[in-house]
């Protein structure tokens, strides 16, 4: 299989106990053309997939809008739900699966390159669209990168050509890029590009009118990059939607987000332990890369000169994407810590006040870079999370989605016939 990749990353531990989205009912949707202008992959979110799951049954969060669009437009779209475990470490009420967050993202990415090498290995006229809520939003952003960055299947991209994958639409992604536009990367665009090869006329006509939310995805403080889908990716997220939309100054929640998100959370012993564990790998590799990165040894001297903030080399060295030093760096941080201390040592009068102010800079800052999480005004904004993130369907954030994937159905259809 082509395009294999590693999704790693987070999201907010506190929603381990309401993720369930409500069905819209387990009745098989009506039969659909074996190549349609148009077919959809659905991701669904945290317990709402598992490895047995029916492909077809609309429910979860996707039920609500893929089951209408199938109705809408019921001789031009196929969908298919990616089977994949949906889990979240064991934690209680998010599913019967026990692996962690990173491990089921990396699962569903994997189910979800798989699913549409097929549908263009069996339909290649057939243009994609993918759809993914919270978990699955995280996994479709995945998908999107590898294709928005490739040439094309099989020359470095994913299984599918750019110009095959017609929309990708994100709900509470937890990779949001902060103050991400509706369009992602097309600030104040709220109707999406065209479909590759078509005029676009119908959809033309749509408005995706979320309000921009503040703040950024849980697992990210720098947002992806779509490449050549850019235009044609949506990222909705409503205000106090935790998983999308976290403060910008909360790097320690984004610390233990990512940290519980590898983390074995079947029970207390086990999350104690584990987080234990992840959290004490987590500061020795930060550290490591600070030793090597951020000290600068001169003849008789040593200053801190930090290349990038210490919240951000924590959220680095807790996030699972971020490859750990080897063996080799932390023998050299060892010996480098040496140099550091022996130099200071031999003359700490001049070198300690330097080194003491320096570091202090760098500690105010990290305060700074936390300062929302002690903010009243800024968690004012998060009073009712769960209803925030499984609330997509009952607000209406759906129907411009609903919308969006009829018209482009229509499009693909005029642009064949």
């Amino acid at each position: 299989m082509t395009g294999r990749r590693v999704l790693t990353a987070a999201v907010l531990v506190t929603f381990a106990g309401g993720l369930c989205t409500p069905g819209v009912g387990a009745a098989q949707p009506p039969s659909a053309p074996s190549c349609p202008a148009l077919w959809v992959l659905g991701v669904q979110g945290t317990s709402e997939s598992s490895p047995g799951a029916s492909e077809t049954a609309d429910s979860g969060m996707l039920g609500h809008l893929l089951g209408p669009v199938a109705a809408d437009a019921p001789n031009l779209v196929a969908r298919t739900y990616i089977r994949y475990p949906a889990s979240f470490g064991g934690a209680p009420g998010t599913g019967g699966g026990s692996d962690p967050y990173t491990v089921s993202a990396n699962i569903g990415l994997n189910a979800l390159l798989d699913a549409s090498e097929d549908v263009a290995a069996n339909c290649p006229a057939t243009s994609q669209a993918v759809v993914g809520y919270s978990q699955g939003a995280q996994v479709a952003s995945g998908f999107a990168q590898i294709i928005g960055a490739g040439a094309g299947a099989g020359a470095g991209g994913g299984p599918v050509a750019p110009e095959r994958v017609a929309a990708v639409a994100l709900y509470s992604d937890p990779d949001r890029a902060p103050g991400s536009s509706v369009i992602a990367g097309r600030p104040g665009q709220l109707t999406p590009d065209p479909a590759p090869g078509t005029a676009g006329a119908a959809v033309s006509q749509i408005v995706l009118s979320t309000a921009v939310a503040s703040g950024g995805g849980i697992a990210t403080s720098s947002g992806v990059d779509f490449g050549s889908l850019t235009g044609r990716v949506a990222d909705i997220c409503v205000e106090g939607d935790l998983s999308c939309a976290a403060p910008d100054r909360a790097a320690l929640l984004r610390v233990a987000a990512q940290l519980a998100a590898q983390a074995d959370l079947r029970d207390p012993i086990a999350a104690i332990n584990s987080i234990q564990g992840l959290l004490s790998s987590a500061l020795g590799d930060a550290w490591t890369t600070v030793v090597l990165n951020d000290f600068q040894i001169g003849t008789g001297s040593v200053a801190y000169v930090p290349a990038a903030s210490l919240a951000q080399r924590l959220t680095d060295a807790a996030d699972s994407r971020t490859p750990a030093p080897g063996p080799s760096e932390t023998a050299a941080a060892t010996a480098r810590w040496g140099q550091i201390t022996a130099t200071v040592a031999a003359n700490p009068f001049t070198q300690l006040p330097a080194l003491a102010g320096s570091l202090s800079a760098a500690w105010g800052q990290l305060v700074t870079d936390n300062a929302d999480l002690i903010d009243p005004s800024v968690w004012s904004r998060y009073s009712d999370i769960p209803a925030r993130h499984t609330g997509y369907a009952a607000n209406g954030q759906l129907a411009s989605g609903v919308a969006w994937l009829t018209a482009l159905a229509h499009d693909l259809a005029g642009s064949r016939s």
